[in-house]
């Protein structure tokens, strides 16, 4: 009794096959890729808030145009006697830019006298993730 032919695959459809599955595999791994970097910014990037935190203190008001680190700014707000904490605290240094306040009105219309005036000026604190920050009075 004859037997037909077993169907199967031609070389040109099992090449084609191992062609769209290597795309698909190149693809997912440079999505994989740019989520890794995505992970890497996002994180120093988080790190470098924490450090922007240590220079929001009263008296950066004092510092603008200058140069300084963050045991600079925090060593009168609290007593650091470790060594290794104030080494790390040198280590952290922004440039600090503040503006001139500005007055902001509020309230009344164009020919009165505004109901009350505060003032706003800008904390700009530039290092590898510069930030900008606001004060109000």
């Amino acid at each position: 009794m004859y037997k037909p032919y077993k169907k199967a695959f031609t070389l040109i459809e099992v090449i084609m096959s191992v062609i769209i599955v290597g795309i698909v595999v190149m693809g997912a791994m440079q999505l994989q890729e740019q989520n890794s970097d995505m992970a890497t910014y996002l994180l120093k990037r988080g790190n470098s808030e924490l450090d922007n935190a240590l220079f929001l203190t009263e008296k950066v008001q004092r510092y603008s145009k200058d140069k300084k680190n963050a045991y600079d700014m925090l060593v009168d707000e609290f007593n650091i006697k470790d060594f290794e904490s104030r080494d790390i605290l040198k280590k952290i240094e922004k440039n600090i830019n503040i503006t001139e306040a500005q007055p902001i009105p509020v309230g009344g219309t164009e020919d009165e006298a505004p109901v009350f005036v505060f003032y706003s000026n800008e904390i700009l604190l530039n290092g590898n993730y510069p930030a900008r920050y606001y004060t109000f009075k």
